[in-house]
């Protein structure tokens, strides 16, 4: 698997955090809804990780898995990016 389809799918499961994240608070999904989509993304996450580590580029993903770990025990969020949205958000 290349690189750049990982990426790929990071910046799409990173948006499709940030889209559930504001419609789960609008539409008021139920609480069981938003934390299997929660749980999925940080699943799909963690894949897709694990999958980048065993790439050519192991230290990049294993820095990226490290910072994907660090952005879910400090603010609760499945990516890197999708943890930056939020703390640029609560600022």
């Amino acid at each position: 698997m290349k690189s750049i389809h990982l990426i790929n799918a990071i910046l799409a499961l990173s948006l499709f955090c940030i889209l559930s994240s504001e419609l789960g608070l609008s539409a008021g999904l139920s609480l069981e809804a938003r934390r299997a989509t929660g749980l999925i993304a940080i699943g799909t996450n963690m894949a897709i990780g694990i999958l980048g580590a065993i790439t050519s580029y192991r230290l990049a993903w294993s820095a990226y898995l490290v910072l994907s770990v660090a952005g879910l025990v400090l603010v609760g969020a499945a990516t890197p990016i999708f943890a930056l949205w939020l703390a640029l958000k609560l600022l």
